[in-house]
């Protein structure tokens, strides 16, 4: 028999002396500033967006004005219900999909003109991989010997999966590339694991191999990288026979990865001095070619829904999956409802409804986390009293449904 869950409040931006509350009033400026710095936009471009942030954080939610943008008839469903409330009071995952997609309203992204399909982000994405940096040829060549030895890809599916998480430090809509924690190569890979079902997971993996996996990408750069060698070891290990990897269809979240960032990500490793990166191209490539490797972006996953509320049609295509992994802050957010759940609620009872295997790999950047024992909680609050939203925790957290 099911249960009936009840979801509790969503996060807002009026939340006291909450990070969503400090998102609001001093992030979120901050971003469309930086916005206006980093591009030569148009005396009129520039102007909408000092509009723009001169909403925030008290003006009203209203309508896109974004004539013949592919998504507005899905915008207006999504934000007819928020009408009337502000960009504080409205919830916070709802609202900071909509900051990200009025920036692309004030740019021009989707109209005919010197800006139309142009990313706001962009010069911040290609400053965030350096195709002669240590970590680059590291991962590479280690992808490599995996590669040649599935043995030994299995055996180091453990690493593949920290490294994919800690990947996920690097966000640039929190720090820059320069200021981001960096967990991987230290202790603190394991040490600052609030949650690890990763024997969970190699279970389900060997007992459905070869499997459909599905990814759900985060951040361009360097995490999209950690990404990409986490797929590589998986269809080296024999684990998948396709990893379709989910993208964003329009830029978000300043570094949030698009169908362009992986492309010119492979262009970047194809032309790094080094052999080693240029042969994880070529090999990334060749999966593409195959279809072993698939690129898919779709609006929703630029919505500001919960997934809980998704539309059936991308749940029941994910449903297909024998794993799908998400990737992120956000996209755990989203899992769990962006929601004031107690920290101890089991992760599997917050994502019953989630129609197939689920991995979820995440550093902590906001005040919601579900599955955690209470005595970690309070151990890890003891030490670091910014636990929850400064990036240095993370969860690695696996979910079956019942069948």
């Amino acid at each position: 028999m099911s249960v009936t869950v009840v979801v509790p409040p969503p996060l807002r931006g009026t939340d006291p002396g909450s990070f969503a509350e400090r998102t609001v009033r001093e992030r979120w400026p901050r971003i469309v500033a930086q916005t206006i710095r980093e591009n030569d936009f148009p005396e009129t471009v520039n102007e909408r967006l000092w509009a723009l942030h001169r909403e925030l954080p008290d003006g009203p939610i209203r309508p896109l004005q974004d004539p013949g943008a592919p998504d507005l008839p899905l915008w207006e469903e999504w934000i007819a219900p928020h009408l009337g409330e502000t960009w504080a009071s409205a919830p916070w995952l709802f609202t900071e999909h909509y900051l990200y997609r009025r920036i692309l309203e004030a740019t021009g992204y989707f109209q005919p003109g010197p800006t139309y399909l142009r990313d706001p982000f962009r010069k911040q994405k290609t400053e965030a991989l350096d195709p002669a940096a240590e970590a680059v040829v590291v991962l590479a060549r280690a992808a490599n010997e995996r590669a040649a030895q599935p043995e030994q890809a299995r055996a180091q599916l453990p690493l593949l999966v920290r490294t994919a998480l800690w990947g996920n430090q690097i966000d640039l809509s929190m720090w820059s590339a320069d200021e981001a924690p960096r967990h991987l190569g230290t202790d603190r890979e394991t040490a600052h694991l609030l949650a690890d079902d990763t024997d969970a997971l190699l279970a389900h993996l060997e007992a459905v191999a070869p499997a459909r996996i599905d990814l759900l990408a985060d951040n361009a750069g360097f995490e999209l990288l950690c990404d990409l060698v986490l797929v590589d070891g998986l269809l080296a290990a024999g684990y998948a026979h396709t990893v379709v990897l989910h993208l964003k269809a329009h830029p978000t979240f300043v570094s949030d990865a698009m169908i362009a960032d992986v492309l010119e990500t492979l262009d970047v490793l194809a032309a790094a001095p080094d052999p080693a990166p240029r042969a994880l191209a070529e090999r990334l490539r060749r999966y593409l070619a195959d279809g072993c490797l698939r690129l898919s972006d779709s609006f929703i996953w630029n919505c500001p829904l919960p997934m809980r509320a998704f539309p059936k049609l991308p749940l029941a295509d994910l449903a297909r999956s024998n794993l799908v992994i998400a990737k992120g802050d956000a996209n755990y957010r989203r899992l769990v409802d962006d929601a004031h759940w107690p920290f101890t609620t089991p992760f599997a009872e917050v994502v019953a409804y989630f129609p197939a295997p689920l991995l979820a790999l995440r550093t902590l950047k906001a005040e919601v986390v579900v599955g955690l024992d209470e005595a970690r909680i309070r151990e890890v609050a003891a030490q670091d009293p910014e636990w929850m939203t400064n990036g240095h925790w993370g969860v690695i957290q696996f979910y079956r449904p019942a069948r």
